[in-house]
């Protein structure tokens, strides 16, 4: 009798423990989009969790699942896409242009997973990817100056094969990002450069940062200007530099509730 008491102490304290778990709650100072409307239509959703961190990302081609571990740090991300919408036959894309219902875990098989490794100052480190039909050793590395991220390096096959170098502005904005390619001789090649103008009003994505995707997640302010060139030979018919200029409409914070007349942000 007395071990069953005992049993039954130890049990009723390690749940009443989890249920005083506290919560560290992020966020406070943000509104928290629920949703992006283009053209009055909803494009995508999003839900969050007790700390104020987004857990879903939703719309009718792509599904996205984040967990967290308890200093609230991304340790995985789950994806699902509508592969159809690569097809190169135009009938499969119309067909799921006009599908209705949206992409989930329960329709959709899982496309990729993100795992997410951290360093004792809580700074990301490695990022692997995990796909369903490859065991193939497929990740990322990162490399830091002043708390931010200056270059994120791609591994394949455990030989590197591509990087991305980013520049920021003293707000911490991202000016300038180059792409480059590795070849299997080790030789880097310049793809892309994108060079980036802002305005000084708040970035509604700044309450994902803990998705840690230098740029729309990371930046302070919004993009207003967007110049993006293709460093290699390209079709005559395509531009090698092409120009991106944005226009805002704000809401009394100062966060945009509208961008180009078009796209809409409905917050909480």
């Amino acid at each position: 009798m007395k071990k069953i008491a005992l049993l039954f102490f130890i049990s009723f304290m390690f749940f009443s423990c989890e249920k005083d778990k506290l919560v560290t709650v992020e966020n406070t100072d943000i509104p928290l989009i629920c949703k992006v409307l283009i053209g009055g239509e909803i494009y995508m959703e999003y839900s969050y969790n007790d700390a104020n961190l987004v857990t879903e990302e939703k719309n009718k081609f792509r599904y996205s699942k984040h967990s967290y571990n308890d200093m609230n740090q991304l340790i995985t991300s789950d994806f699902y896409w509508d592969v159809s919408m690569a097809s190169s036959d135009s009938r499969v894309i119309e067909a799921a242009m006009n599908r209705k219902e949206w992409v989930s875990p329960d329709n959709t098989p899982k496309s990729i997973s993100h795992s997410l490794e951290y360093n004792s100052e809580s700074q990301l480190i490695r990022k692997s990817y995990i796909r369903p039909s490859s065991n193939i050793p497929d990740y990322q590395k990162f490399l830091y100056e002043n708390d931010r991220i200056i270059r994120i390096t791609g591994y394949y096959k455990n030989s590197i094969s591509s990087y991305t170098n980013y520049i920021y502005d003293d707000n911490g904005n991202i000016t300038r990002q180059t792409k480059y390619i590795v070849s299997p001789a080790g030789i880097a090649e310049l793809t892309t450069t994108t060079e980036y103008e802002y305005d000084d009003m708040h970035n509604p994505y700044q309450s994902f940062k803990r998705l840690i995707n230098p740029g729309i997640y990371t930046n302070p302010n919004n993009i207003t200007k967007e110049t993006y060139t293709l460093n290699f030979d390209v079709d005559p018919s395509i531009e090698k530099v092409q120009i991106t200029e944005n226009t805002y409409e704000y809401n009394a914070l100062g966060y945009p509730v509208k961008v180009n007349g078009l796209t809409e942000y409905v917050y909480k």
